[in-house]
């Protein structure tokens, strides 16, 4: 008789398919059955690998025990300090806030920290070396998921104590969207659905300016509300491109009215002229500052109806688009915005009637 096949049972799996009591292949940082089913993958122990020598990878985001350090998020938090926090806002006064204000209210909320740290390793994918870039892509993804988790419930109990970790979180979380959903990593098919679910995202986290504004301005964080107040020389090409959209812009709202909706979507909706005035105020509020959080605040500003004239396809929301993809142009420093003009202008082109094409080439202006 055969002997029996020795088996030998592993009880290094990930905390959920422990739960649902499956089968983990144990593949760090995100296990399949969890990357397959798009869950967070959370590892409580540190099950020996076949390499002696554990990677960074080997230890992402683990619970550390006595004698094993979380190097990766060590290395992003460096990186944070060291590189990140300079490139997410204009004015040194403000990347000093950041750098230093947000990893300490942090400290005391554990899903800003999260989110600090998925933001950190998406930069860190983006200029570290490619090979490590997917390592860095799961261990933003991973942070972001945990960030989630823990703060959607504070949205409806915004407090004294937790609106400035809450308000830094909106902060970070446009610079996620943009960066996680880059067209230019993501080579899939982009729609207007699409955008506009990423626009709702980044609308959604800006919503506790509204209800804690004089309790952040008390706070640590509170020169990051006062858009356009730190002044910043804008270079000419930026400046001449910014004043072309400008004049376009300024007679495009000067024509509504002529117009009118395309021949398939449903009549002209005269609030589509706000969001024209919202991104010519914001341009101009650019020109006069040089911040560039003034163009990014177009999706929280703008009116929430306009995203039904765009899922409509209006004419005029499709046009405004447009403008707002060549004004993410002009911010061509802005890593988390890579390929995120184009794209806008691309879809715009897709859905406009003909006789647009030549409107929308004259907003190429060079930089």
């Amino acid at each position: 008789m055969p002997s029996r096949r020795s088996h030998s049972k592993s009880h290094h799996g990930c905390t959920q398919c422990k739960r649902r009591q499956i089968k983990c292949d144990e593949a760090r940082p995100v296990c399949g059955s969890c990357r397959r089913k798009q869950l967070p993958c959370d590892f409580q122990s540190f099950a020996p690998q076949s390499s002696p020598h554990p990677s960074i990878a080997d230890v992402i985001l683990e619970r550390p025990s006595s004698s094993v350090l979380p190097l990766l998020d060590l290395e992003l938090l460096h990186h944070w300090h060291t590189a990140t926090a300079s490139y997410l806002a204009d004015a040194k006064p403000l990347q000093d806030v950041i750098r230093t204000a947000m990893p300490q209210e942090g400290l005391a909320n554990p899903f800003l920290m999260h989110s600090v740290l998925a933001v950190s390793a998406l930069h860190r994918a983006h200029s570290g070396p490619l090979n490590h870039g997917q390592m860095y892509f799961e261990a933003a993804t991973i942070h972001h998921s945990r960030s989630l988790a823990l703060c959607t419930p504070l949205f409806k109990n915004i407090t004294r104590q937790n609106c400035h970790a809450l308000f830094a979180l909106s902060c970070l979380v446009p610079v996620f969207v943009f960066a996680s959903r880059s067209p230019r990593k993501n080579p899939k098919i982009w729609s207007l659905i699409e955008v506009i679910e990423a626009f709702r995202l980044i609308r959604g986290a800006a919503s506790v300016v509204n209800q804690a504004r004089s309790w952040i301005e008390q706070g640590p964080l509170h020169p990051l509300l006062r858009v356009g107040q730190c002044q910043r020389p804008i270079a000419t090409a930026a400046e001449r491109c910014t004043l072309a959209l400008c004049a376009q812009l300024q007679s495009l709202d000067l024509n509504l009215p002529q117009a009118g909706p395309s021949l398939d979507s449903e009549l002209f909706n005269p609030a589509l002229n706000g969001s024209n005035k919202n991104l010519l105020d914001l341009l101009q509020l650019y020109l006069q500052s040089g911040d560039s959080r003034a163009i990014m605040a177009w999706p929280v500003v703008v009116d929430l109806s306009y995203f039904d004239c765009l899922l409509r396809k209006e004419r005029i929301a499709l046009l405004t688009l447009a403008f707002y993809g060549r004004s993410l142009q002009i911010l061509s420093g802005h890593w988390w915005l890579e390929g995120w003009g184009e794209l806008l202008l691309k879809l715009a082109r897709d859905h406009l009637p003909g006789a647009d094409k030549e409107l929308l080439n004259r907003i190429d202006v060079p930089t």
